[in-house]
C-alpha cells in the first residue's frame, strides 16, 4: 500500500522524520515536532510516486525524468538534450524504451552544477542503450543513484533522481519532438521517435 504513494528509496527519510515527530510530541516540544512533521511532508512530496498509463508506440523514446529542457545541442551524428531536474519535479527515473542497458557509475561529490568542473567532479550514472545514452549528473541535494536492474520495459521505474541534470544523447535516426524550455514528465512525455 505505502509503495503506491512513496518510492522505497524514501522510506528511511520519511519514517525517520515521522519517528522524530512522534518523539517530540511525546516530550511536549511542539516547535521541533512541527519542524519534523513539516520535513516528513516534504520528503513524502519529494519521493511521491504515481502510477502511469502505459500506452506507448514501440518507436517512442520517453523522457526518463521530469524537469525542464535547458538546452538542445545538435551535432553531426547525434543530438544532446539537457534536462534540468529540481526538487519541485517528480523524481522517478523511468526506462525511456524497452530493452537492456549497461550502467556505469562514477562516484563523486554533490555540488551545484554551475561550472564545467562541477559537472566533471559530481557523481554521475550513465545508462548506455544500443542507440542512445543517458547521463544523470547529481547536484547539491541528490542522494546516491542506485540502479538494481539492467533491463526494463518502457515506463518502468528504475531509480530515483532528486536534483541535477540529465543529458540524453540520441543518434540521428531519432526525430526530436520537444523544444527548448519544454516541461517534460518522467515516463509520459515522448521526447523522440524513430524516423
Amino acid at each position: 500500500m505505502i509503495d503506491k504513494l512513496i518510492a522505497k528509496e524514501g522510506y528511511k527519510s520519511v519514517f525517520s522524520f515521522l519517528f522524530l515527530t512522534i518523539v517530540f510530541l511525546i516530550i511536549d516540544c511542539e516547535f521541533l515536532s512541527f519542524v519534523f512533521f513539516a520535513l516528513t511532508l516534504w520528503f513524502i512530496f519529494i519521493y511521491r510516486t504515481k502510477k502511469i498509463k502505459k500506452d506507448y508506440d514501440i518507436s517512442d523514446i520517453l523522457s526518463p525524468v521530469s524537469g525542464h529542457i535547458s538546452s538542445i545541442d545538435k551535432k553531426v551524428d547525434k543530438t544532446l538534450v539537457h534536462i534540468d531536474v529540481s526538487l519541485w519535479d517528480g523524481h522517478l527515473v523511468r526506462a525511456p524504451k524497452n530493452g537492456n542497458f549497461i550502467v556505469k557509475y562514477q562516484k563523486g561529490v554533490h555540488t551545484l552544477l554551475d561550472s564545467l568542473k562541477a559537472k566533471k567532479l559530481n557523481e554521475k550514472v550513465i545508462l548506455q542503450y544500443s542507440d542512445m545514452r543517458i547521463e544523470l549528473i547529481s547536484s547539491l541535494y541528490n542522494t546516491d543513484i542506485n540502479i538494481d536492474s539492467f533491463e526494463a520495459l518502457m515506463g518502468d521505474k528504475i531509480s530515483v533522481f532528486l536534483h541535477g541534470q540529465v543529458i540524453i544523447e540520441l543518434d540521428k535516426s531519432k526525430e526530436l519532438l520537444v523544444n527548448l524550455g519544454n516541461k517534460v514528465y518522467s515516463g509520459k512525455t515522448v521526447i523522440a521517435r524513430q524516423k
